[in-house]
């Protein structure tokens, strides 16, 4: 399933950190002490936003989103991932939250990679409340497009999420657009 897309990663990854090096590289040969402490910082926290993807215990999960930091780096999207769960606990079967993931990042990115789309910046927070692991991804309001596009296209999630108690919600405010994820969590035996 994502297999495919994964390998591109991997060979993605390795391009880029071969180039760093070369990058780190020239600069030392320039004697340009500061801008590699920049350079390695700015590199840095890019390499901290792709390991947040290994706190959450959902495989699915972390290869749709390590697929979506791809996408959307091919269209020069800026994704922000904050994980505070590491979505344990969810009645969702694994492949059932990574599909309802993948289609929705899908819609996102593929709506944020116009040329008119200015503000191309993409957050997306995994948490969980005492009913919920919760998946919720912030955008801007697009300027193109159909807002009932968004709408039908989480239809499909909605019918896999439906068998399972999940569902999606699709919120507008004048300072974009909110999609969330919501799985049930089992509940906790006491006792």
């Amino acid at each position: 399933m994502y297999l495919e897309k994964l390998l591109k990663i991997i060979q993605a990854q390795r391009h880029d950190f071969l180039n760093h090096f070369q990058v780190i590289s020239g600069l030392l040969q320039l004697n340009k002490i500061d801008r590699v402490r920049e350079y390695i910082n700015q590199v840095s926290m890019e390499m901290a936003q792709l390991g947040k993807t290994a706190r959450l215990n959902v495989p699915e999960i972390t290869a749709v989103l390590l697929n979506g930091f791809y996408d959307a780096s091919m269209s020069q999207i800026e994704i922000e991932l904050t994980v505070d769960s590491t979505f344990d606990n969810c009645t969702v079967p694994g492949p059932v939250m990574g599909d309802a993931l993948e289609y929705s990042l899908g819609i996102v990115i593929s709506a944020m990679s116009s040329h008119e789309v200015e503000d191309k910046h993409l957050e997306v927070i995994i948490s969980e409340s005492e009913k919920n692991c919760i998946c919720r991804l912030l955008f801007p309001e697009l300027l193109t497009g159909d807002p009932e596009v968004l709408e039908k296209g989480l239809t499909a999630v909605s019918e896999l999420l439906n068998p399972y108690g999940g569902r999606v919600n699709l919120a507008m405010a004048d300072n974009g657009v909110e999609i969330f994820l919501n799985f049930p969590r089992k509940k906790l035996q006491s006792g």
